[in-house]
């Protein structure tokens, strides 16, 4: 049903819960793995400051960004799984969607941190804006849902 999962991670445990459920989807069909991290730019806020350090920065997040990327795929690997990785520049929920356009992935499945109140006022919710825009199916993992004992020791 599916040939490509893409699953965004950001470093957290709850991020890393999504792996679990896309190695259950993969695991009857052989579906490959897409694994996506963001490099933000976090002093595009600041022009002023954009002085090559931005550049820097964002260089150096994406270094920290594939490394932790091959750290996880390598665990999805010990199951047998074909896995892939890519880190994107910019803004979360727009760095998963540019990457679900760019793989041609059939389905993106990825933790919700679930915020509300002020959290969410001010760090907004990357998998509701992802979710909204798009253009294939979302499956959002809250968090305390488990996979599949032998699949979650994956993620």
């Amino acid at each position: 049903m599916y040939s490509k999962i893409l699953v965004p991670l950001d470093g957290s445990q709850l991020a890393e819960a999504a792996i679990g459920h896309a190695l259950e989807l993969a695991h009857g069909n052989g579906a490959e793995i897409v694994l996506v991290n963001a490099a933000q730019d976090s002093l595009a806020a600041v022009p002023e400051a954009r002085i090559n350090v931005s550049s820097l920065q964002v260089y150096a997040g994406a270094i920290r960004g594939m490394m932790y990327l091959q750290e996880v795929a390598n665990r999805i690997r010990q199951c047998g799984r074909a896995v892939q990785c890519d880190v994107m520049e910019g803004d979360p929920a727009s760095a998963i969607l540019s990457c679900a356009r760019k793989e041609n992935v059939d389905i993106i499945v990825m933790g919700t941190h679930r915020r509300t109140g002020l959290s969410r006022m001010f760090k907004g919710s990357v998998a509701e804006t992802v979710a909204a825009a798009a253009n294939r199916p979302v499956i959002l993992v809250k968090e305390g849902v488990e996979a599949r004992e032998e699949l979650a020791k994956a993620a």
